[in-house]
């Protein structure tokens, strides 16, 4: 605790708050990041954290930021990884996809505040949302998509459809296999059903037609 008054009094007490945000969103995620709890972590009164956070909600959002970052890195380590990423679109969404999943799988917690903590699409577009290259998540998936339009494999005024499908449809599943009825399975059975979910996505998408010619626009 007296390091943590120490960074205080360097000006450090946000960085120390959301460290602590952090640690107790990973630990239970989004509703055990509270301003009492995260002011005893830091060694300080709960008073100081209303100098950096108007209320318990700027907290969430600022530690939802940090967990989205490191989604991107997670993410980022697939697309390293991805045969042929850097030129195949296919490769790339797939690395996206399935990076998405095995972050919520690794990180119940975070991925938990990471995506609902978030009030707009606006945190999306912040620093800290992004990774090592300062892409967030759902920059990712649309650099995923732009890279099918340049291949030809997905026409222009598609990608705001294929991007609201895949999210829908990669969240829906890492939701369910992170925090709910799916998650007692074991982990070998839930990474090789999320490799089907994301695989079925990719060739709906790369097929030029992401859900027809009615594909919904996303907001």
């Amino acid at each position: 605790m007296t390091s943590a008054r120490g960074t205080y009094h360097h000006g450090d007490l946000r960085a120390a708050l959301i460290d602590a945000g952090v640690d107790l969103a990973r630990e239970t995620g989004a509703a055990a990041v509270v301003l009492r709890e995260v002011t005893r972590r830091a060694g300080v009164t709960p008073r100081a954290a209303y100098r950096h956070f108007a209320d318990r909600d700027a907290l969430l959002r600022a530690v939802a930021r940090v967990a989205l970052g490191r989604m991107a890195r997670t993410v980022e380590e697939g697309l390293a990884g991805a045969a042929d990423g850097a030129a195949d679109g296919a490769a790339a969404l797939t690395a996206v996809g399935e990076g998405y999943i095995r972050f919520a799988l690794d990180e119940p917690g975070l991925f938990d505040v990471g995506l609902f903590a978030m009030e707009d699409m606006a945190e999306v577009d912040a620093p800290e949302a992004g990774g090592g290259a300062g892409r967030s998540p759902y920059h990712q998936l649309h650099d995923a998509l732009a890279r099918l339009v340049a291949e030809g494999r997905l026409a222009p005024g598609s990608v705001d459809g294929a991007a609201l499908i895949c999210w829908s449809g990669v969240h829906g599943y890492a939701t369910l296999a992170a925090l709910g009825p799916l998650r007692s399975l074991p982990r070998s059975e839930r990474d090789a059903a999320a490799s089907v979910v994301v695989a079925g996505l990719v060739r709906a998408v790369a097929s030029g037609r992401p859900g027809g010619d009615g594909a919904p626009t996303a907001p």
